[in-house]
């Protein structure tokens, strides 16, 4: 009794043994079945949202008409580039105009700069004839005066010694009339400014000479239109120089000429202009010692 029962307890773990082959099989045999479906829900899954992409791409619709739709890209894209090739014409068009533009304004640069170069040249011999000028009429004062002295003296010597002596005095008088001070326009005086030169006439033409001394210690006074003096100088090595002047009517007076006896008139009248562009220069000789 006691045997059987033994042989009884060992072939009950004989079959334990035999059942636990079949329960991990059936438990791998699940796990397979789960991977395999979730792979079919992926690869649906996937296929419809490719579905759905190309929709979206198609606009809205799952017909195919890609080729459609890109020969109509092909064509903008000729267009935009059609479109660029004109306004890059159109920039090298401008460009060039630009350009001649360009080079017409430096002509007419330069053609301005010409003029005002031709013009300061007929300015400045503008002002050389004027002062010749100057020079021409002061020249012929002394003319006009020497030949009124002459007139004078052959009138005075045709007439008849008894009455010799009554006209003698008007031709005194118009002997002792002095010839007019020069006065001459210079590019090396202010436009505001009237200089003054006393000198010693040497030669007697009344025009300085080289070689001929300035007279120092000479007074000069300066009076405006109205009368009033509005300066007094004493002359030095370079003359009188009255600067700062307004447009106006000037007088230039010899107050003292330091003992020098004048060869013209004592006193000269001089106006200075608003838009002068030259200074004026009054010559007043005086006799030889």
């Amino acid at each position: 009794m006691s045997v059987h029962q033994e042989s009884l307890e060992i072939s009950k773990p004989s079959e334990r043994m035999e059942e636990a082959p079949e329960l991990e099989y059936r438990a791998v045999s699940h796990d397979s079945l789960s991977m395999f479906l979730a792979a079919i829900g992926g690869a649906i899954l996937g296929m419809l949202l490719t579905l759905l992409i190309l929709a979206l791409i198609n606009g809205g619709t799952l017909s195919f008409s890609g080729g459609e739709r890109l020969t109509n890209f092909e064509a903008t894209l000729d267009r935009v580039n059609e479109n660029v090739g004109a306004v890059s014409a159109n920039v090298d068009l401008v460009s060039q105009q630009a350009q001649a533009l360009a080079d017409q304004l430096s002509t007419v640069e330069q053609t301005l700069r010409a003029e005002l170069a031709n013009q300061d040249t007929d300015i400045a011999n503008l002002n050389t004839a004027v002062s010749q000028l100057d020079v021409t009429r002061q020249q012929f004062d002394l003319f006009m005066g020497a030949l009124s002295q002459a007139m004078s003296e052959m009138q005075s010597v045709g007439q008849p010694a008894s009455q010799s002596a009554t006209p003698a005095a008007p031709a005194a008088s118009q002997a002792a009339t002095p010839a007019a001070a020069r006065v001459m326009r210079s590019q090396e005086v202010a436009p505001d400014s009237i200089s003054v030169i006393l000198f010693v006439d040497a030669n007697g033409n009344g025009v300085l000479d080289d070689g001929e001394a300035p007279v120092t210690g000479a007074t000069l006074s300066l009076t405006d239109g109205a009368g009033s003096v509005i300066a007094s100088e004493r002359s030095t090595a370079d003359g009188v120089l009255f600067s700062d002047l307004s447009a106006g009517e000037y007088v230039v007076s010899v107050e003292d000429a330091a003992g020098h006896t004048l060869q013209s008139a004592h006193t000269a009248e001089i106006a200075v202009a608003e838009d002068a562009t030259a200074g004026q220069v009054v010559y007043l000789p005086v006799a030889a010692d």
